[in-house]
């Protein structure tokens, strides 16, 4: 029997926290030259205190998958927001570039807890609306995208930049203390912990990301060859252990699922996508018309409100013509939509180049946040929406999508070929709808509530 939903309030605050979890990353993004003045560093490194944000959220992802399954996600989020406090005082008190850096992949670090707690919960008390509640979940995203940047160049203007780190850390409180009163505790389990499967996946996964970080900072050929390689063969080590241990953290079959695998897929590709577009489109309106931060805001906000507003008409649409094909519809528009942006700004005039640019991200934000809202639907509905370490990987692998595409921007920016940049999220839209629409479809979904915690080798209930 389902368990009774709690009220709107709970439903907020949960959706609040995801909010906050993309906040975390944008929300320095526009006083991000006033932060290197401060502590007197230049352009390439102040760029390690975003990087280090994210390589703490992919090496976290999988262990905080597992905790919240093991210690129940209101109590690990709960935990991992007193982190987020703590993290961002020490920000916001950084002497140096250094001290910034570690404080900001503890934010990392506590802000990998967020996906799958709020994804757990959700999916434990809303187990019959997922469809409409997975796509509100990818909207929240959406709101944390546009708000992050003008929120956080509207504090640093008034208080300075060390001020955006204690306004992050106020909400964080809040939220905490919010989760406390309004939010039921869904159930925790006992999920089994091998700690070389563990160690290996975080290693492989800490390698790969952090060789897409050290090419994207134009770092040398070795280091990025060498950890390539240990990412490589902390993966390989990884599925070795997982075919051959009884103890493994996540059986190979729940990560073949063809719902499981086509949703992460997706989202990865779609997070990537993502990253190109906010940070080469900001890049050019700056270098090509040397628009203000604040106007340049202007315009990219379309991205991030297209997002927010059609994730939920998108569940809708769903319901008409099934959630697969709007993700197929969705990338489809993302195979079009990059290759538009450099011909829209090459337009003549001073304003409809911005106008098109304009128009092109709303309509590059609609296909994101369908795309988006599917495959946490569809990731919550497979069988693996029970092994919390699954549902890690599926975040991690998120959370590595954006790192690349940050890389790829770093590396094809400087070349002045613009539509090799926007070539880049094309190509992957086109090659992630390949992969998407290959093989069966995934067998059909009773929506019944799950049951947390019974270990990797329990049969799937309602997914």
């Amino acid at each position: 029997m389902a368990p009774e939903e709690p009220g709107r309030a709970a439903y907020v605050v949960l959706l609040a926290c995801t909010t906050l979890g993309t906040l975390s990353s944008t929300l320095i993004t526009s006083p991000i030259n006033q932060i290197a003045d401060g502590l007197e560093a230049g352009p390439r490194e102040i760029v390690f205190a975003v990087a280090a944000f994210t390589l703490a959220m992919v090496v976290a992802a999988p262990l905080a998958g597992w905790l919240c399954e093991r210690l129940g996600p209101r109590r690990f989020l709960v935990a991992s927001l007193g982190l987020m406090v703590a993290a961002g005082i020490g920000a916001a008190l950084s002497p140096d570039l250094l001290t910034l850096v570690g404080m900001r992949a503890l934010q990392g670090l506590a802000c990998s807890a967020i996906p799958p707690a709020v994804q757990q919960t959700l999916g434990f008390f809303w187990v019959h609306n997922r469809a409409r509640v997975m796509a509100t979940w990818a909207s929240a995203i959406g709101v944390g995208q546009a708000l992050g940047p003008p929120i956080g160049g509207l504090v640093a203007d008034l208080v300075g930049w060390r001020g955006v780190f204690v306004t992050h850390a106020a909400l964080a409180g809040l939220l905490a203390v919010l989760l406390l009163r309004v939010v039921p505790a869904a159930p925790a389990g006992r999920p089994p912990m091998h700690v070389t499967g563990m160690l290996t996946l975080v290693v492989g996964a800490g390698g790969l990301v952090g060789a897409l970080t050290v090419v994207g900072q134009g770092g040398a050929l070795v280091t990025t060859l060498a950890l390539a390689a240990v990412g490589l063969v902390g993966v390989l080590v990884h599925l070795m252990i997982a075919r051959r241990s009884s103890r493994a953290l996540v059986e190979p079959r729940l990560l073949r699922e063809p719902r499981y695998f086509r949703s992460t897929v997706a989202a990865g590709s779609v997070m990537s996508i993502l990253g190109m577009f906010i940070v080469a489109t900001p890049l050019e309106l700056g270098r090509a018309f040397g628009l203000s931060p604040g106007r340049i805001g202007a315009i990219t906000v379309a991205l991030a409100a297209s997002m927010a507003i059609f994730a939920p008409v998108s569940s809708r649409i769903g319901e008409r013509i099934t959630p697969r094909r709007v993700m197929h519809a969705g990338l489809a528009v993302l195979v079009c939509t990059p290759l538009l942006v450099p011909p829209a700004l090459a337009l003549e005039g001073s304003t409809a180049p911005l106008v098109a640019a304009f128009a092109v991200l709303a309509l590059s934000g609609c296909a994101i946040g369908a795309v988006q809202s599917v495959a946490a639907l569809g990731a919550m509905r497979s069988p693996a929406s029970r092994n919390g370490t699954a549902m890690g990987i599926h975040n991690m692998v998120r959370f590595s999508g954006l790192a690349a595409g940050y890389a790829w921007v770093a590396l094809s920016y400087p070349t002045g070929h613009l539509m090799l940049v926007f070539a880049g999220p094309a190509t992957l839209a086109a090659l992630t709808l390949a992969v998407v629409l290959v093989g069966p479809p995934a067998a059909p979904v009773v929506d019944t509530a799950p049951t947390l915690g019974t270990g990797p080798g329990s049969p799937a209930v309602g997914t």
